[in-house]
C-alpha cells in the first residue's frame, strides 16, 4: 500500500508509505494519490489534510526505477507517464480543503512539487532539498509552473540550473516553506496548525482557497496547453541520450558522461 490514511477528529493524516525507497513517487503512488484527492474532494469526513512521509523522510521525488523504464518506452508512453504528474499536481493545487505538507528530513525533485502545491509547508532548519533532475539528464518540467508560482522565476532559475542542495532555512527564505520547527516539535506544531485551521468555517475556507487560486491564476496562469508542453518536455528528456545516460549512471554509481550540444 503506497499510502497510509488515518483520521484524528476532523483532520486526515496521509502518509507516503514507501520508506524502503525514501517514499519515492512510483507510478502506482502517483495514481493512488491523485485518486485520493479526487475521491475526497467533497468529503465531509474531514476538514484539513496533512501529508507526510512514513519512516522519517518525506520523499525522494520521482522513483528512478520508473524513470529508468522510460528508456524502453515510446514517446507517447512517456508522455502518458508525464501526464500522470500533471494530473497529480493540478488536482492537488486545486484541492478545496486546507492542505498541509509536513517535511521530515527533506525532499527532492517532484516531491518539492508536492510542497509547492500545498497551502502550508512545515519542516526543520536542517532538512535538505534539491532539484536534482538536471544532474540526471532530466528536466523538472511538470513541477516548474508550481515552483515558479510559489517562489518566482528568478529563484526558480537559480535552483533549477545549479541543482544545488539547500536547507530548511533557505527553503523558508525562498518561500517554499512556511514554518520551521525543531525536529522534536515538528509533528506537534503541525498538528497544532491543523487544529487551528479546523476552528474556521469549512465553507469559508473552501471559498477562500478558490478565490486565492483564481487570483493566483491571473499572476502565473497554468493552462492545459502549458501542461501539455511541460509533459512533452519531460517525456522527450526521458528518452534522450542524456536522460538515459544520467539515470543509467545513477544506478551504476558513476559520474555521467554528457553529450555535447
Amino acid at each position: 500500500m503506497g499510502l497510509i490514511k488515518r483520521f484524528s477528529g476532523e483532520v486526515c493524516y496521509l502518509e507516503l508509505n514507501r520508506p524502503e525507497k525514501r517514499n519515492a513517487l512510483s507510478k502506482s503512488v502517483v495514481i493512488e494519490l491523485t485518486r485520493f484527492f479526487r475521491e475526497s474532494h467533497d468529503s465531509n469526513q474531514f476538514k484539513v489534510l496533512v501529508i507526510s512521509g512514513n519512516g522519517g523522510f518525506f520523499s525522494a521525488g520521482a522513483d528512478l526505477e520508473w524513470m529508468k523504464s522510460g528508456m524502453s518506452q515510446s514517446e507517447s508512453e512517456n508522455l502518458e507517464d508525464a501526464q500522470l504528474f500533471n494530473k497529480l499536481y493540478s488536482t492537488m493545487y486545486n484541492y478545496p480543503k486546507p492542505l498541509i505538507v509536513k517535511v521530515d528530513k527533506g525532499a527532492y525533485g517532484g516531491a518539492i512539487g508536492l510542497m509547492a502545491c500545498a497551502d502550508i509547508v512545515t519542516t526543520t532548519a536542517d532538512a535538505e532539498f534539491q532539484f536534482s533532475e538536471p544532474m540526471l539528464g532530466l528536466v523538472p518540467a511538470t513541477i516548474a509552473p508550481y515552483i515558479i508560482r510559489r517562489i518566482g522565476l528568478t529563484m526558480t532559475k537559480q535552483l533549477f540550473l545549479t541543482a544545488m542542495k539547500f536547507d530548511g532555512n533557505e527553503a523558508f527564505n525562498y518561500g517554499l516553506v512556511n514554518y520551521l520547527f525543531s525536529e522534536e516539535q515538528l509533528a506537534i506544531k503541525t498538528r497544532e496548525l491543523a487544529s487551528t485551521i479546523i476552528k474556521n468555517s469549512p465553507s469559508a475556507l473552501k471559498e477562500t482557497k478558490l478565490l486565492l487560486n483564481r487570483l493566483g491564476n491571473y499572476i502565473v496562469p497554468i493552462s492545459e496547453e502549458e501542461e501539455q508542453h511541460c509533459a512533452g518536455i519531460i517525456a522527450r528528456a526521458r528518452r534522450s541520450a542524456d536522460g538515459q545516460e544520467g539515470v543509467k549512471a545513477f544506478f551504476e554509481k558513476r559520474k555521467p558522461e554528457w553529450n555535447d550540444l
